[in-house]
């Protein structure tokens, strides 16, 4: 039986665990949603970083995970601090995708989060309108802000269907 071999950090680096293909193809996916040059192995400039894309335009690394909240949230939260860089962790665990975001200039975690498009747009929404702050990706970073993107719930549901218009279902397998 042949067993791939992957490469890990030196010494005692601490670093999310790897994530299925399937995962990788979600955050390759958000990324290029959100826009602006890539840089495809931040863990060259920071460690931890491995597996993650750093979207240097945006002051963004991306990571990814399929742990269960809120594992991984140290790993984030210590390069967040140290770098200055906003954190967009993507979480896809069976059928959904969520985000938790760590804002270089806040204080806490904004948790299950899900993407949300409309007009050329890409927005982070909460999982449900209850006075949670929205996060617009612009070409200046993360924003926060304290109105939602759409005007009614059917708005609400269109945005989330075209961020993510993958079937999560067919993915599981791969």
């Amino acid at each position: 039986m042949n067993m791939p071999i992957m490469s890990r950090p030196a010494g005692d680096a601490t670093t999310l665990p790897f994530v299925r293909e399937a995962v990788r193809r979600r955050l390759f996916a958000v990324a290029h949603q959100i826009g602006g040059l890539i840089d495809f192995k931040p863990h060259h400039r920071i460690p931890g970083a491995e597996g993650g894309i750093l979207l240097m335009e945006r002051n963004l690394l991306v990571m990814c995970t399929s742990q269960f909240r809120p594992l991984g949230w140290d790993l984030a939260e210590e390069i967040c601090m140290r770098q200055g860089l906003d954190i967009l962790l993507l979480r896809f665990d069976a059928y959904q995708l969520t985000f938790d975001i760590c804002m270089h200039s806040g204080s806490a975690w904004l948790s299950h989060y899900r993407g949300w498009s409309a007009d050329g747009e890409f927005w982070f929404i909460p999982r449900v309108d209850d006075g949670s702050r929205y996060v617009k990706a612009s070409r200046y970073g993360l924003l926060l802000t304290d109105h939602p993107p759409y005007a009614n719930a059917r708005q609400r549901e269109v945005g989330l269907a075209t961020a993510c218009p993958w079937d999560a279902r067919m993915e599981v397998r791969a």
